[in-house]
C-alpha cells in the first residue's frame, strides 16, 4: 500500500497558488474520486485499492502531523509514501522524482522528515520558477495566484507525472 500525499495549504485564499501545486497535480492525478475529510488523519483522504491519496489540513509547515497519522494507522512505511510539492529551486515546467533527500528548505518535507522521522520517501518536486521571477525569493511569490500561462504549462508537468504513475516510474524509484 502506498500513501500519495499532495502538499499545500487549505482555505479559499491560497487555491491554485504556487505553493499549492502539490494540491493541484493530485486532483489532476484522481479525477472523480472524493477526498473526504478525516479529523483524526487531519486531512481529506480517499482509499483506492493500494493507495491512499490525501490533502493535509494542517498548514504546509505541519503536513507530518497528517502524515504521520495515515501511516500509523495504516502500518505504512515512510519508503512507501509519495509528496508532491512545490519548488521555488525548479523551473516552471520541470520536475524531479527524488528519494532520501533532505528538505531543501521546505517547509512542509522538513515537517514531515520531524514528524515521520527519516527522509525516505519518494518526492515530486515540481517546479514553480517562471522565468519573470528571476531572483525573486521564493515567499515573495508561492501564494500568487498561479497565471493562466503558468497553469498550462504546469497541467502538461500533471500529465507527465500521471503517465509516470502509469508506468511506474514513480514507485520504482
Amino acid at each position: 500500500m502506498y500513501i500519495i500525499v499532495g502538499l499545500g495549504n487549505s482555505g479559499n485564499q491560497y487555491q491554485h497558488t504556487y505553493h499549492n501545486v502539490g494540491f493541484d497535480c493530485l486532483d489532476y492525478l484522481i479525477p472523480g474520486i472524493e477526498l473526504r475529510k478525516n479529523d483524526s488523519f487531519h486531512s481529506y483522504i480517499a482509499k483506492v485499492g493500494d493507495y491512499i491519496f490525501m490533502k493535509p489540513t494542517t498548514f504546509m509547515n505541519l503536513s507530518g502531523k497528517a502524515v504521520y497519522a495515515v501511516m500509523q494507522y495504516y502500518k505504512i512505511p515512510l519508503e512507501q509514501v509519495v509528496v508532491l510539492h512545490d519548488d521555488s529551486d525548479i523551473s516552471l515546467g520541470s520536475y524531479k522524482i527524488q528519494v532520501n533527500r533532505g528538505s531543501g528548505g521546505h517547509r512542509g518535507i522538513q515537517s514531515i522528515i520531524q514528524q515521520c522521522g527519516g527522509k525516505q520517501m519518494r518526492r515530486i518536486r515540481i517546479g514553480i520558477r517562471a522565468e519573470r521571477f528571476g531572483k525573486d525569493k521564493a515567499h515573495d511569490f508561492v501564494l500568487r495566484k498561479i497565471s493562466l500561462e503558468d497553469q498550462y504549462v504546469l497541467d502538461e508537468v500533471y500529465a507527465d507525472i500521471q503517465t509516470s504513475f502509469t508506468q511506474d516510474k514513480i514507485i520504482n524509484v
